[in-house]
């Protein structure tokens, strides 16, 4: 496999816990319009004039319980991937890399802030980044990928 793609690899598996947030958030948003609808039905937004009854609230209910149940299991997710992310992380030897790769991958800051905080400009902190990564290994233990 060519280095390009052995990056692009690890991209892949280090952003898992990037991913596993926003399925969290996307979900933690259905539930609010979940409740802003349930709050006011008059605004669902199709102009069509709404009323309140038992069924809709027992519909809510259900529809509330069913997210509640993803959201947790979508948060236990993210708590696995950066478990998992975090011991890879730790196993590498240069401190500098290790800070890189956790500030990207597990904190989500931006090159800017990455940059800022290792006291470089922002094309050095991409640099030392892809270092980072040509370091860095994938565990072979890995659930979500195959090389």
């Amino acid at each position: 496999m060519e280095t390009w793609e052995l990056n692009e690899k690890k991209k892949e598996y280090l952003n898992g816990y990037k991913y596993a947030k926003r399925r969290e958030k996307r979900i933690r948003e259905q539930i609010q319009q979940l409740r802003l609808d349930a709050m006011f039905p008059c605004l669902q937004g199709d102009g069509m004039p709404r009323g309140s009854s038992q069924s809709d609230l027992s519909n809510y209910m259900e529809k509330y319980e069913d997210l509640m149940g993803e959201l947790k299991k979508e948060r236990l997710e993210a708590v696995k991937e950066y478990t998992e992310i975090h011991r890879a992380i730790k196993e590498m030897k240069d401190e500098e890399e290790k800070e890189i790769l956790e500030r990207k991958y597990l904190m989500r800051q931006t090159w800017e802030e990455i940059a800022e905080e290792l006291g470089c400009d922002r094309r050095t902190a991409i640099r030392k980044h892809g270092n980072a990564l040509k370091n860095f290994e994938i565990p072979e233990s890995c659930h979500c990928m195959s090389l």
